[in-house]
C-alpha cells in the first residue's frame, strides 16, 4: 500500500512542536507521539517548505523564486504605495536550533553503537616499531564525475589495506584521521566558515554513519595485524563535526576493549613515543607556516620535543606534497587520499592521491615507509 502524501498540515504541526519542545527532537516526536523516524522526515520536510522561516522572510523569497531551504539570509526593503523605500532590513536564518538538532541527532545515532566483538590479535608483532597512518583529505561524499561516497570507501579501505599489510608488524598501529574525512559538515552543502558551495551525493546523517563504519572497518583491520590501535580524529575545515560524531561513536563501539585507545582532542595530535615526536595538524589554521606550527608544539610540548630525537608533523588541507625542514622538526605536507575535485580541476592542479604508512623505531627514526599510490 502507497505511504500516504505527508501534508503540509502535518509539516506544520511538526515544526510547531519543535518548537515548543525548545528545538530538542527528543521533546518534540513525545510530544507527538510518533516515532523519531516519522517526526524527522517530518521536520525534513518542514524546512524545505520554509516552515523555519518568518512570514516576512517567506514572501521574499518567494519574491526572489528561491528554494526555502536555499534561503541563508540576505536584505528586506520595503517601499510605501508610491513605490519610495521607507526602511531596510537584514534577516538571517538563526542557525544554532539546527546545529543543536544537528548534534543531538549525533548523539542519539551513537547511543545505539553496539560494542565491538572480540578481535583476534596477530601472530607476532614487533615491540620496537610503530606504524602510523595519516588520513589526510578522504572527502567522503564528495561527487566528481562518476565518483562518489560508494568509490570513496571502497578506495580508502583498498589503500589502507595494502599499506598495512606491506608494513612491518608493529605492536602498536597510529591511526590519525587528520580532517576533512567528509566533503560536508551538514545538510548546507556549504563548508562551515567560507560557505563554498560542495557537490556532494548524500546528506549528513549518511554520511555521519559511512564515516564511523568505514573508519570502524580500518581500525578493527589494523587490530588483526597490530596488538594495539591507536586514534584521533581531528577537524577539517569542511567536516569539523564528522570530529564529534566519530569520536562519540568509536567511545561507545570500543567501551570494553582495552586494545583500544582514543587520544583527546580535535585541533592537534601529538604523540611521543620511544625517541620520536609525531604530531598531525589539519592545516587550515592561522598559524599555518611550518615555522609557527613546530614553534607552537614546542612550547606546548617541550618535554616530549627535549626527549626526541626525531620529530615530525603531518599535515594537509593543500591536496599537494612538499617537505620542509625547519630547526628540530621535519614538516611534511602530504598529498589527499581523494582525487581531484571540482575546485582542483577548475584550477589545472596535478597532485597524485596516495596513502601511506611510515614505521618508526625505538631510539627514534624511520625504519620503512609503504605508499599506495592511487591511479586517477
Amino acid at each position: 500500500m502507497p505511504t500516504p502524501k505527508l501534508t503540509e498540515e502535518k509539516m506544520r504541526e511538526a515544526w510547531d512542536a519543535y518548537v515548543q519542545a525548545d528545538y530538542s527532537m527528543k521533546g518534540a516526536y513525545e510530544l507527538l507521539g510518533i516515532s523519531r523516524s516519522t517526526f524527522d522526515h517530518r521536520l525534513r520536510a518542514a524546512k524545505l517548505h520554509g516552515f523555519h522561516l518568518s512570514e516576512g522572510a517567506r514572501n521574499v523569497v518567494d519574491r526572489a523564486k528561491l528554494k526555502p531551504s536555499e534561503a541563508r539570509g540576505g536584505w528586506i526593503h520595503d517601499y510605501d504605495a508610491d513605490g519610495k523605500k521607507v526602511g531596510t532590513t537584514r534577516w538571517s536564518v538563526d542557525e544554532t536550533e539546527l546545529q543543536d538538532d544537528m548534534l543531538e541527532r549525533i548523539a542519539d545515532r551513537m547511543s545505539r553503537v553496539i560494542a565491538a566483538p572480540v578481535i583476534q590479535r596477530p601472530d607476532a608483532t614487533r615491540s620496537d616499531m610503530l606504524n602510523f597512518v595519516p588520513l589526510f583529505d578522504v572527502h567522503l561524499g564528495m561527487r566528481v564525475g562518476s565518483f562518489g561516497t560508494a568509490e570513496a570507501v571502497a578506495r580508502l579501505q583498498h589503500g589502507f589495506r595494502d599499506v598495512i599489510n606491506r608494513a612491518p608488524p608493529a605492536e602498536t598501529l597510529v591511526i590519525v584521521n587528520g580532517g576533512d574525512f567528509t566533503e560536508a559538515n551538514d545538510n548546507s552543502a556549504l563548508t562551515p566558515q567560507s560557505k563554498h558551495p560542495l557537490a556532494v551525493d548524500t546528506d549528513f546523517d549518511n554520511l555521519a554513519d559511512i564515516a564511523i563504519d568505514v573508519t570502524i572497518d580500518l581500525i578493527e583491520y589494523g587490530m588483526t595485524k597490530s596488538d594495539r590501535v591507536i586514534y584521533q580524529p581531528l577537524k577539517g575545515n569542511h567536516d569539523p563535526a564528522i570530529a564529534v560524531a566519530l569520536r562519540q561513536g568509536l567511545r561507545q563501539r570500543y567501551r570494553d576493549n582495552p586494545r583500544f585507545e582514543i587520544k583527546d582532542g580535535h585541533d592537534l595530535f601529538t604523540y611521543e613515543w620511544e625517541g620520536n615526536l609525531l604530531a598531525a595538524i589539519h592545516g587550515d589554521q592561522k598559524t599555518s607556516k611550518p615555522e609557527g606550527l613546530t614553534l607552537a608544539i614546542a612550547a606546548r610540548h617541550a618535554a616530549a620535543w627535549g626527549a626526541a630525537k626525531r620529530r615530525e608533523l603531518w599535515r594537509g588541507h593543500l591536496h599537494k606534497e612538499i617537505t620542509v625542514n625547519v630547526p628540530g622538526m621535519r614538516v611534511y605536507q602530504v598529498n589527499p587520499i581523494c582525487p581531484p575535485g571540482r575546485y582542483a580541476n577548475d584550477n589545472l592542479f596535478t597532485g597524485e592521491s596516495d596513502i601511506q604508512c611510515v614505521t618508526y623505531g625505538k631510539g627514534g627514526g624511520r625504519r620503512a615507509t609503504t605508499v599506495h599510490i592511487f591511479e586517477d
